[in-house]
Order: structure tokens, then sequence, then C-alpha cells
């Protein structure tokens, strides 16, 4: 059994959930300060050893849920050298421990789950991203206590009645509570927003409630399925420390539309490639690539993807996924979340510049290289052609 190491916040929640006094305890703070983690270990390891329960770790979307806490989960378990894959029914969801605790996983996006059975302890991940009424129907089938985390990133959200409801309790936290397992690069990284962004500081760095601010986008609505049609390109980002994100876009009765395919961290050139091709996209399917990496892009090409350079221009970008209705499918979750705090800077007077915040944004790259680079050509064709 290796050591497992924890930070004040498993600690202030471990305090909470012992007074067993508290509905709900909400833990509001900034990125990267183990809200969910902390969590994670929480419910990994000490609850379901220590009592006999049942819980619901619940997330915005199934897919979000397995890339993020149930990954986490996992990994806790076995670094902790308490994993045991027989445990794991992995086609339910559902881990099972000695004592007769058992955690299951589930996205909200299914209703079945939702107004199914009941539980003893819930968490929310990204409480934030989860519905009022979705939130409702889960809290009225738990009968102890529920768990939340989230990053304020809203001006008005119901996730904060819940906090500062008398009989709840809410825990703060920030980056600085998590300092030993940050890299400087990551910490220097939260810290430009000082002086690149009032609100995005004071939100991912501070972990305080956020107030209203020049958000980018704000026409985007969110809709079940990607629409059917063949006027569809994607649009990739690269990243390894930060996110790899592929997005598909389509143009139907000049309304755009974006569904997130990939959102992840730690990938190689050859690991990006197989799972392009896992998703289904041929040589056909064009990719618009951050142009910025041409290696990447003819690595790509030679391993049979119709990668193209994007075309980059930043502001006219979003000028043009702006001069149409945006609609963003629900389980592309961390797209959404990006465009909740994607923001325009400004200066030391407060006058808004043409020029977005470079913080937590690459999804909103992603979906503006293949929107612009694909349909803007087509609608200046269309505009001349008569």
């Amino acid at each position: 059994m290796t050591n497992v190491y924890y930070t004040a916040v498993f600690e202030a929640n471990v305090r909470a959930y012992e007074m067993h006094k508290f509905r709900a305890i909400c833990n509001e703070g900034s990125t990267r300060s183990s809200k969910s983690y902390s969590l994670i270990q929480l419910l990994s390891l000490y609850i379901p050893f220590k009592y006999k329960k049942s819980i619901s770790i619940v997330s915005p979307s199934l897919p979000h849920l397995k890339r993020g806490v149930r990954r986490d989960f996992l990994s806790v378990l076995q670094q902790a050298g308490k994993y045991s894959d027989e445990a794991f029914n992995r086609t339910d969801n559902i881990y099972h421990y000695p004592n007769g605790s058992f955690v299951e996983f589930f996205g909200v996006e299914d209703s079945g789950k939702t107004h199914g059975p009941g539980r003893d302890i819930l968490y929310l991940n990204e409480m934030n991203l989860i519905s009022r009424e979705t939130y409702t129907q889960l809290a009225i089938r738990t009968n102890e206590t529920i768990f939340a985390d989230y990053n304020p990133a809203d001006e008005y959200s119901y996730v904060y009645e819940v906090a500062d409801k008398p009989g709840n309790c809410k825990i703060h936290s920030t980056y600085l509570h998590n300092l030993a397992n940050l890299t400087p690069e990551i910490i220097a990284e939260i810290e430009s927003l000082k002086d690149a962004d009032e609100n995005l500081w004071k939100v991912y760095g501070l972990g305080l409630r956020g107030t209203s601010s020049e958000t980018v986008y704000t026409h985007w609505k969110t809709i079940d399925h990607f629409p059917a049609g063949d006027q569809v390109t994607y649009g990739l980002d690269f990243g390894y420390n930060h996110p790899t994100v592929l997005t598909k876009c389509g143009i139907y009765e000049k309304k755009l539309y974006v569904e997130e395919l990939l959102y992840e961290s730690k990938l190689t050139t050859n690991d990006l490639c197989d799972v392009i091709k896992m998703l289904g996209l041929t040589r056909s399917c064009e990719i618009y690539c951050d142009s910025a990496e041409p290696k990447t892009i003819e690595e790509l090409k030679r391993m049979g993807l119709n990668a193209k350079p994007a075309n980059k221009s930043v502001y006219d970008g979003i000028q043009f996924c702006k001069s149409m209705p945006l609609y963003i499918t629900r389980g592309s979750t961390n797209l959404i979340k990006e465009l909740r705090s994607y923001k325009w800077k400004t200066d030391k007077d407060g006058k808004v510049l043409d020029e977005p915040v470079k913080f937590f944004d690459d999804g909103c790259d992603s979906f503006r290289y293949g929107i612009f680079s694909k349909f803007s050509k087509q609608q200046k064709r269309l505009v001349y052609s008569y």
C-alpha cells in the first residue's frame, strides 16, 4: 500500500461529514483547489469502508464522468492498494465494497437514473452544470448527505441558494490549498489571471463568485443531439498538459451546431490519431487544426487523416460564430463550462478589448477553427454568387 496524501480540503469535508448535521456540503472554490479529488478520496477510501452506505456519484454527462471523477475514483483506490477488479461492475458502473457499501456512477442525461432508486449519499460533480430540476429529483431520493463541487463562475445560480441555505455547509478553497500538487507552470498560469481579467481571477484564482463581465458568447443554447446533415466539419486544438479538443461543427438553415467529441490531456500524436479513427472519422472528414503546429498536422495526414491548417483569425472568427444562432449539444460538458467563462480582455480603465483572455479556451478555439475555416468561405461564395 502506498502513502495517500490529503489536502486541507479533504480534512474539512471529513469534519463536516462527521458532524452529522449538514444536509448538503458544498465545495465552492477556484480551479485546481483539490475540491473534486478530495471528495473522491472521501467517497472511495473513507466513508464506504467506515460505514455501510449506498453512494451515487453524478456528473453532467457519462463521458464527462468517465474522463473525470470515475477515473480519479479508480486511481485513488489503486494508489492506496485498495482496488479490486472483481469489485467493479463496468457494465452497471458500480463498485462494491466487502462490507456491503457500493458506489454507483451515472450522468444526468440518463433520466431513468435521475428518477430511479434512492441512495444514502449523493455527490454532484460540477453542480453548476446540472439543472435545478435535476438536482431536486436527485435530492429527494437521497436519504442523508449531499456533496457538491463547482467553480462559482455564474453571477446568479441556484447552487448558491443551496450552499447558503441554513442547515447546509459551504467549504471554500483555492489553488493555494493544493500547492504541493501543482507544477510551477500551472501556478503561473492561474496567477496570470490577476493581470488578464479581474472576474476570471476572482472566480478561478480566488474561488469567489463571479460578477457581470464581458462574456464573448452570450447567444448560445443547448440542444439534445447534433442534427443530421452533410454540412459538417471538425475543429482540433492541440494540447498536452492542456487538453486536446476535437469538436464536430455543422451549419443548417443558417444555424451553427457544435458537439464536443474529445477533451483529453496527455495525448501523443499516435494516441490522438487512434482516438479520432475510433470516433469514426475517415479521410473524407476535414479537420481544421491549430496551424501553429504544422509538424503534428503533417503527422496526422501521413496517418490517413484529412488534417488541414485552420484560419486562426481570432476576432473575425469569433464574430463569424456570433453571426448565427449557436447550439451546443448537452453532452458537451467541458465546452459548456468554457463558454460560461470565456471573456474579452479589458484594460486598466475597464475598456473592453478585441481580444479574449487566453485561459480555459481550448474548446472555444477548437470550434472556431472548424466553423470559421470551413463555413466563412461558403458564406462568401454565397454572397458573391449572384
